[in-house]
């Protein structure tokens, strides 16, 4: 393998870190229940029916390791 396809592998690892952080996430990161809407809410609210986990509220955005 050379430097060239190691530089493009991180490339695209970043541009698929950059997708999901910036997305709102699909699961709970508590216990990985799906994430439902909250009724009545205008804005976009998603909260876990399990343990009380609600998005934007408790997200944090993962960071790169």
């Amino acid at each position: 393998m050379s430097w060239l396809q190691m530089l493009d592998i991180l490339k695209q690892a970043h541009v698929e870190y950059e997708y999901w952080a910036s997305n709102p996430p699909l699961a709970c990161p508590h216990c990985g229940e799906p994430l439902t809407p909250a009724p009545g809410s205008a804005e976009v609210t998603l909260f876990c029916t399990f343990d009380g986990f609600s998005y934007p509220r408790d997200w944090v955005r993962p960071e790169i390791l």
